[in-house]
């Protein structure tokens, strides 16, 4: 199968300043983030309630106050946990907004260039009761704080708090090898990070199992357990949640009606749409698109 360079197709912030904060609300603004990978790191500080974060493959309950660190290359999702709400905040940047991975760049290329290669590996969750999670969850604060930049400047002290926090997160560092049992595994994600590209790329039009199976090289059956193994959900539960988040999008940033949503999205009947986007929402789109044009992220 072809190997592609694969991540989310998302610009984080602005090409001079790759860095951006993101407040999330589940099931208000959003009920859940699929499966998917991004070059940049992520932070998460859950304000309130309860979620569950799954790292490549393993799910994880996350509560108010956790820290969830997400380093570069890391298949993730967010999903509700049970009946549960959350609030958090998603901290994503660049690395290189740090600096460049040059013999001049000392810092750089010794501490933050290891984790762009994928050779450090650190705590999924910081609790609150973890030696450092009182300065990091200030200084994860002030960055919150700052996410408005109301003043000129602001971008350096930014800087400086990312770096700051790097240097919190050194001791707890740990250094990954690229060891014999592994390559199965990392083989494995590798394949997950293809196939979902072809989803992602292609959710607008008709994809049968057997399809996704054969993209894979896989048996239908074989990659039915694969699909769930990383996803926890069958892969066209998987497609139509998907599609189901692009609708959701289109409804708060487009004039286009809900039929033209519903058929641009890959829904070819607009009924099983509507009774989808309800189950998933709890709510109909059009109700969805009044409730949150009137309550912006």
């Amino acid at each position: 199968m072809t190997t592609f360079s694969l991540y989310e197709q998302k610009q984080h912030g602005t090409s001079e300043f790759p860095y951006i904060v993101y407040h999330s609300m589940i099931p208000n603004f959003i009920h859940s983030y699929p499966l998917h990978w991004h070059n940049e790191i992520e932070l998460i500080l859950v304000i309130n309630g309860h979620l569950t974060i799954t790292l490549n493959k393993t799910p994880l309950p996350a509560s108010k106050g956790d820290i969830i660190l997400i380093l570069p290359g890391m298949l993730h999702a967010i999903d509700r946990s049970q009946n549960h709400t959350a609030e958090y905040y998603n901290i994503v940047f660049d690395l290189n907004l740090l600096g460049q991975d040059t013999p001049s760049d000392f810092c750089f290329s010794n501490y933050i260039s290891p984790y762009q290669k994928e050779i450090i590996s650190l705590p999924s969750i910081i609790s609150p009761d973890h030696t450092v999670y009182p300065e990091l969850f200030q200084s994860l604060t002030k960055l919150i704080e700052l996410r408005s930049f109301i003043h000129s400047g602001n971008e350096l002290y930014i800087k400086s708090l990312l770096f700051y926090i790097f240097w919190l997160l050194k001791p707890l560092q740990c250094q990954t090898q690229p060891l014999p049992q592994n390559q199965y595994h990392n083989l494995q994600i590798q394949k997950m990070k293809d196939f979902l590209l072809f989803i992602h790329t292609n959710y607008a039009s008709p994809i049968t199992l057997k399809q996704a199976a054969d993209f894979c090289g896989y048996s239908i059956s074989y990659f039915s357990k694969f699909f769930k193994s990383f996803t926890g959900m069958t892969f066209i539960e998987y497609l139509n949640n998907y599609r189901l988040k692009k609708a959701g999008e289109l409804l708060l940033t487009t004039s286009m009606s809900i039929i033209e949503i519903s058929e641009i999205t890959g829904f070819e009947n607009h009924s099983y749409f509507i009774r989808l986007f309800r189950k998933h929402y709890q709510t109909t789109p059009k109700q969805y698109q009044k409730q949150n044009r009137q309550n912006p992220k």
